[in-house]
């Protein structure tokens, strides 16, 4: 039960020092004892002032964002549904060219039925334009003249 315990305490004072590699450069280059290290971490925290001494400052350190890791983005890549991501990106596609063809059939309709200065149909369509099958392309509310 005793090494359980330590062997947390071991892997989260690892997870300590990967925050704050300065803690590393500093015991090798001053030839400090890791146990040494350790015991200040059990004893102190993370937060302690004592950390100073090692080249750390803590209150720099908790604005700043982690530092960049290659690891991290491939995790992040690993975890993508492809599948799932497919369906969405066709689904969105879907919408679009419908959202597209909608506003197509309005712009169409607009050029279509512009009038000149007497009120008349410039578009050089007929009255078969307003009658079932004709000629004309219609929009989606085409309104004919009775």
């Amino acid at each position: 039960m005793a090494e359980v315990k330590t062997n947390d305490a071991i892997k989260r004072f690892k997870l300590f020092l990967r925050k704050h590699p300065e803690i590393v450069e500093n015991v090798r280059k001053n030839d400090k004892k890791w146990r040494d290290v350790f015991d200040d971490w059990v004893i102190f925290g993370e937060s302690h002032e004592i950390w100073k001494s090692y080249g750390v400052d803590l209150k720099g350190k908790s604005g700043q964002r982690s530092p960049f890791s290659w690891n991290k983005i491939i995790d992040a890549v690993d975890k993508i549904d492809t599948k799932d991501w497919q369906e969405r990106l066709n689904t969105i596609s879907g919408a679009l060219t419908s959202i597209q063809s909608l506003i197509g059939q309005f712009q169409g309709n607009k050029q279509n039925v512009s009038t000149n200065s007497n009120g008349q149909n410039t578009s050089g369509g007929t009255s078969s334009q307003g009658a079932p099958g004709g000629s004309g392309q219609q929009g989606p509310f085409f309104f004919r003249r009775d």
